[in-house]
């Protein structure tokens, strides 16, 4: 075997003499030597089992070979990893979809998969964009990640967020499609990412042949393992602030030696991943290695993980679980696997994986406001109006920063709807905003339904910026169902009042609006219609039921079987999700249920969203609000 330096060096790695000593005794804890070419801009990872001396002797011999891996920018740095197998370090694989390596004590690393995938990823290295923010929304996991046209067909499925192995010693997989070139592709098109790395495991583990974590070595074993996982994020493009979570599968409980060695070895993974700069995680299982963390949750000089990842396979996608109080990790700090492997298909492409719900730190690109072209609203953009009769409605034009800029508007109307004046020329100037007053006339002839009105603003003849007017034309005093079931569901008077106030632009019947709790729980349950929680407690109460509401399901407080999309939707995806509608704000949540109930009754979002938040562990509302 040969370490692949970059085309142009030519570097010799060190014998065993000349390797420094804190590397000499860093190997000594954590079975793994680095190696360090700077000529070459290389770093060199090699983990071995039992074999120190055969590795060394690798790395000795390791020479430049001709790789055909393109230059890296200034300043940037490649990782390569190696890895040594014999005797002493048999690998096999677990089953299908496994993410553990197991064979004879000294395990080691794949060394082609994980030598390839570094080189790749140093280009990346010096430019990482994606890193740290709140996912909210269900995820997927699989051993291998799935090609990049593979994700990009499953933009048509309600996942978002997507588990991404970094390695480790005790990985079973390969990279595969996994490069720095797909993390980008990938994260472009809106998929978040949840890191991990499979290293050593409890000396008590359930698991048979893995490496494990030595006692008397726990704290500085897990700081190693940290750095080695940080190393793999940069190589592959995950910046600072990037959580990384460390896979500790289940181990025998009530051994208080080996828990101590895990919450050691734990307690050090996260002090490493600290002073790297990235956000500490932890995936287990819900019996054993969360429970120990929650156990040391409340205790000061423990260095607990930022965020944790409950393995729970009871099919309920809730971030809540009975080895997690409440209170604990409950600023949006949990990820929960609800459902172990099985096939989904989505866009005519099949994966095995298992399912995750998130409500916590992943990896991706932030939201980065792109100003294009000046702005435009329209209000109200839902209205109703009788046929024969006249509605007003104000576009507002603002334009854009420094730059004047000649725009004309134009409002595409149906047949048998007038809009005057119907379009507009003005050149806007960067402090102007203007404000034209619109009247909607439809015929009385016009047919009892909702009519779609855009209004589209040009600049140089290229659009760049479209509102929506959601118009329902019926005559006074009757209501337009909507095609597919909506409930608008409130738990507290100001929500309940905005819920009514939107119902009737929209010419809803007020059977759609609901202040009961039990309603809403059914209605989500069935699946049949789209329930839209407007406002913080109503969206609470659907999550986590923090308060203990009666409920038909007669369950406990601080757990539904019930999950949000993460996305508008135009009908129900199906039995126990709802569709979040509420913001710290009144005007925001009622601004947010308009954007959305237009969504859902005429395929249209008014060009800028408000941002739904989401759910809290707290008690907030009333079971019951009257419907006025």
């Amino acid at each position: 075997s040969s370490a692949v330096v970059l085309p142009g060096t030519s570097a010799a790695l060190p014998q065993k003499a000349a390797l420094p000593a804190a590397a000499t005794a860093a190997a000594a804890v954590s079975h793994m030597l680095q190696v360090e070419v700077s000529v070459a801009g290389v770093l060199v990872t090699a983990a071995y089992g039992a074999n120190e001396t055969q590795i060394r002797t690798i790395l000795a011999g390791a020479t430049q070979t001709g790789a055909t891996q393109t230059g890296t920018a200034s300043g940037s740095s490649a990782s390569t990893t190696a890895a040594v197998s014999g005797p002493s370090a048999t690998q096999g694989v677990l089953s299908s979809g496994s993410e553990l390596v197991t064979g004879q004590a000294g395990t080691a690393q794949a060394a082609s998969a994980q030598a390839t995938a570094a080189q790749q990823a140093a280009p990346a290295a010096a430019t990482a964009r994606v890193s740290g923010l709140t996912g909210s929304g269900l995820g997927f996991d699989t051993c291998t990640v799935p090609s990049a046209a593979t994700m990009t067909s499953w933009l048509s499925s309600p996942y978002r967020v997507a588990a991404t192995y970094l390695g480790g010693m005790n990985w079973a997989c390969s990279y595969g499609n996994f490069t720095p070139a797909w993390v980008r592709k990938v994260a472009a098109e809106g998929w978040r990412f949840a890191p991990l790395w499979v290293g050593r495991q409890a000396p008590c583990t359930n698991v048979p042949f893995v490496a494990k974590i030595n006692p008397s070595q726990a704290a500085a074993e897990g700081q190693s393992e940290a750095k080695s996982a940080v190393a793999a994020a940069r190589a592959f493009g995950f910046g600072p602030g990037t959580p990384v979570y460390f896979d500790m599968e289940g181990y025998q409980t009530g051994q208080s030696a080996c828990t101590r060695a895990v919450l050691n070895f734990l307690g050090g993974w996260t002090r490493g991943l600290h002073a790297a700069g990235y956000v500490s995680g932890v995936y287990s299982s819900a019996s054993s290695g969360i429970t120990d963390l929650a156990h040391q949750y409340g205790n000061a000089g423990y260095p607990r993980p930022d965020d944790i990842w409950i393995a729970d396979w009871n099919s309920e996608p809730v971030l809540t679980d009975h080895a997690v109080p409440n209170g604990d990790w409950a600023n949006h700090q949990r990820l929960h696997q609800y459902a172990g492997p099985h096939n989904e298909t989505w866009g005519g492409a099949t994966v095995n994986m298992d399912s995750d719900a998130a409500d916590g730190l992943v990896a991706g690109l932030p939201a980065v406001p792109v100003l294009h072209g000046p702005n435009e609203s329209a209000a109200p953009s839902e209205l109703r109006v009788a046929p024969g009769q006249t509605a007003r409605v104000r576009l507002t034009l603002q334009g854009v920063p420094n730059t004047p800029v000649a725009v004309r508007w134009q409002a595409a109307a149906p047949k048998g709807l007038t809009v005057s004046p119907s379009a507009g020329n003005v050149d806007l100037w960067p402090s102007m905003a203007l404000s034209v007053g619109l009247t909607l006339a439809p015929s009385k002839s016009l047919a009892a339904r909702r009519y779609s009105l855009p209004i589209t603003v040009t600049a140089g003849g290229k659009p760049v910026a479209d509102s929506f007017v959601l118009v329902s034309v019926v005559p006074a005093g009757r209501t337009l169902p909507p095609a597919h079931p909506l409930v608008l569901y409130a738990a507290d008077k100001t929500s309940m009042s905005a819920a009514v106030a939107i119902a009737a632009a929209l010419a809803l019947p007020l059977s759609d609006v609901t202040g009961s709790y039990s309603r809403a729980w059914t209605a989500t349950a069935v699946g049949k219609a789209l329930v839209l929680a407007v406002g913080q407690p109503a969206a609470d109460a659907l999550y986590f039921n923090v308060c203990g509401w009666a409920n038909p399901a007669k369950r406990k407080a601080g757990s539904t079987p019930f999950y949000y999309p993460g996305a508008p939707q135009r009908q129900s995806p199906g039995r126990n999700y709802f569709e979040l509608s509420d913001t710290p704000t009144a005007a925001g949540t009622a601004q947010l249920t308009t954007q959305l109930t237009q969504y859902a009754l005429g395929g249209t979002l008014p060009e800028h969203q408000t941002v739904p938040a989401a759910p809290t562990l707290a008690c907030l509302g009333s079971p019951n609000v009257p419907v006025r």
